[in-house]
């Protein structure tokens, strides 16, 4: 069992406003949180091995309770006779009771596995689950899935036992299996509501926040693998490639509804099969090994995709601007903008149907995916000695929203990217649209259509240096009894992109670039 708490105050003191509003003490106000949160877990197992026929046979079998409370109140107070009574909410006039709720979360599962080897070359896995969540309504709370495995490690064969120097390590592996998700949040499922915190006419009241719908359960996913693992040289040089496929489906998300029922969106079950499908490959070697010099690289790089298989009724849903069957998730469906006209200077568009004019969605037509092309990193480690080198690279191929989409409208006061100092000017071509000092109702229809355009859509690829690490310590006939280390590291060093913005991996508004951070230290440990 664990339990665990935290308390929060916060106070609003007479001191932050003007002396001259001739404000009191009366207006002061103090907040406190008090969190607490109980959770326990049980999990008895029982295995089971014996010699069964030419392989050894491992049974597992096991059940899992879990149950967590927590409990959380919020507090207000106002009207304090003297600041130094702030911390003390019953010295303030008024008390107000922001939030005082309790939530149970319970979880069941009963799981075996079995395991089946022979002469550690064969191996075989079945596995088996069924769980219930507190999460879904009555009748839908449990579910059931399995999984099955198989390897074959086949350098242990006959016919590769005289390849060892060359081959020191084979194995294909396989797997197929379903596994669920109820991460949503409690109560869902159920029509709740809570208090307004503040009474009207003396009556707190109560605000719908949640409808009702009993009929959603587990999210599925189907998970598909095969990988190969080589060895050579002694496992010097490894080399792993993988290829996935995961298929899911009953995806638990809040459907949205239209503004005039007075809910956002209901939890639901999306009617939908969604494919993730990728290569993975994984890169270790051991370039150098002479006592002295030491050098360990590897390198990943992986090649993802998305896209949508089935949405029955997807025309007629609130997706059907968002979503295109066969096409990824991430897609955006954007106007193509074709340049700058140059005898208005103003942005130009693709006239999708020929009507003359730029009209959503009928002219959004243009497709564009965000999901990266692929990504990865390379590691190194060297030493020399008692000096050692560690650094990380990692790139990333993709497009995605440059300085252009977190531009402010022209004129306003607010930041604008460098680039608008080149903006078209009479006798002066640019692919920019041209900076009036006063309203024009053209030109900013023609900025609102290239924010929603390929536009402000560009190459957002990097290379980034993400941790340097430089360590040295010191000899040990310096210091017999003591082991000293002097270091430096560093993380996000340097970037060489042609993203136009703040930064390729960050590209929202008012967000900041990952921090470049700088440390250096001594770690001394002193041995009896």
């Amino acid at each position: 069992m664990r339990t665990i708490g935290w308390k929060r105050n916060a106070f609003r003191q007479i001191l932050i406003y003007d002396p001259a509003w001739g404000y009191t003490t009366a207006v002061s106000n103090a907040f406190r949180s008090l969190v607490s949160q109980r959770s326990w877990n049980f999990e008895p197992q029982l295995e089971f091995t014996r010699r069964l026929g030419p392989g050894d046979l491992q049974v597992l079998g096991g059940l899992t309770f879990q149950e967590r409370t927590a409990h959380a109140l919020q507090l207000s107070g106002t009207g304090f006779a003297n600041n130094n009574l702030i911390d003390n909410l019953s010295a303030a006039t008024t008390v107000y009771i922001l939030a005082d709720s309790e939530v149970l979360y319970r979880y069941n599962a009963i799981f075996g596995r079995l395991n089946y080897n022979i002469d550690g070359k064969y191996i075989l896995n079945l596995t088996g689950r069924r769980d219930g969540s507190s999460r879904f309504g009555p009748g839908k709370r449990f579910a059931n899935f399995g999984a099955v495995g198989g390897a074959w490690i086949f350098s242990k064969e006959k016919i590769f036992a005289d390849m060892q120097t060359a081959l020191s390590f084979g194995k294909l592996r396989g797997s197929y299996g379903t596994t669920g998700s109820d991460q949503i949040g409690d109560y869902q499922y159920l029509s709740t509501y809570q208090a307004t915190g503040v009474p009207y006419q003396g009556v707190v009241g109560l605000q719908p926040v949640r409808l009702f719908n009993p009929d959603f359960s587990w999210e599925t996913n189907k998970k598909l693998e095969f990988a190969v693992e080589l060895g050579f040289l002694k496992d010097r040089l490894y080399l792993t490639a993988a290829h996935y496929r995961n298929r899911s489906s009953s995806q638990l998300v809040g459907i949205p509804l239209p503004t005039m029922t007075g809910f956002p969106s209901i939890q639901a079950n999306l009617d939908a099969t969604v494919q993730n499908t990728g290569w993975e490959f994984d890169f270790r070697t051991i370039i150098l090994d002479t006592g002295k010099w030491n050098w360990t690289a590897s390198a990943n790089v992986t090649f993802a995709r998305n896209k949508l298989l089935r949405y029955d009724g997807l025309e007629s849903s609130t997706y059907a601007e968002q979503y295109i069957i066969g096409q990824p998730l991430d897609i955006v469906k954007v106007y193509h903008n074709t340049g700058v006209d140059q005898q208005t200077g103003l942005y130009t568009f693709q006239d999708y149907n020929g009507d003359g004019q730029i009209t959503w969605p009928e002219d959004s037509q243009k497709i564009v995916s965000l999901t990266p092309d692929y990504y990865g990193g390379l590691q190194n480690s060297l030493s020399y000695k008692n000096w050692s080198l560690d650094f990380l690279l990692q790139f990333v191929k993709q497009q995605g929203y440059n300085h252009f989409n977190t531009g402010a409208i022209p004129g306003l006061p607010d930041n604008q990217p460098a680039a608008v100092v080149s903006a078209w000017q009479s006798g002066s071509p640019s692919d920019i649209q041209l900076y009036t000092a006063g309203y024009n109702n053209e030109a900013l229809d023609a900025f609102y259509n290239f924010i929603g355009s390929d536009g402000v859509i560009s190459d957002a690829s990097f290379l980034r240096l993400k941790n340097l690490s430089i360590s040295y310590t010191l000899p040990k006939e310096w210091l017999p009894s003591t082991s000293c280390r002097l270091y430096f590291q560093g993380q996000n060093l340097l970037t060489l992109t042609k993203f136009k913005g703040a930064d390729p991996e960050n590209q929202t508004r008012g967000s900041l670039p990952p921090l470049r951070t700088l440390s250096f230290g001594v770690q001394i440990d002193f041995q009896p």
